[in-house]
């Protein structure tokens, strides 16, 4: 049997992509070619990669809503020691000019709303899949990576 993917949601049910389960775990067929681990600023902008290659993917969260860090930290005070912008998403002009910044370095629900906003400015809700954990992860070796089925020209 290879299994694509474990992964553990907060209610503790298993998903597994193939193979019969006598433990009740359900089954997972992916419909996603690359798994993201976690919602946070270089989770987000992730799945851009594989899509310019014609391939999907999904982000595990194992959070409620996305942010990764910036989600867990809530303790007073806390806040970004880069400034704003340079903190911020730069393959974007539009957001650049869209999103304003209210201090110089940013405090956590600031920073939270932005990536709230980065989220759904460019629907990247639809590929994160909130409070699961992801337990185990199995390379395929059926499959070749993503790179080199669709080489860069």
């Amino acid at each position: 049997m290879t299994t694509w993917c474990n992964v553990l949601r907060e209610d503790e049910t298993r998903l597994c992509s193939e193979g019969a389960h006598d433990d009740g775990t359900q089954r997972l067929t992916p419909d996603f070619d690359a798994a993201i681990v976690g919602a946070g600023f270089a989770g987000l902008c992730m799945p851009a990669s594989p899509a310019r290659l014609g391939h999907g993917a999904r982000v595990f969260e194992a959070g409620s809503g996305v942010g990764g860090t910036w989600f867990w930290n809530r303790y007073p005070g806390a806040r970004c020691d880069v400034e704003s912008m340079e903190y911020s998403y730069q393959f974007s002009g539009e957001l650049q000019q869209e999103w304003e910044w209210t201090e110089r370095y940013a405090s956590q629900p600031e920073i939270l709303r932005y990536l709230d906003h980065v989220a759904d400015r460019f629907d990247l809700r639809r590929d994160i899949q909130l409070n699961t954990r992801v337990v185990v992860g199995r390379v395929r070796r059926d499959r070749r990576p993503l790179a080199d089925r669709h080489p860069r020209r």
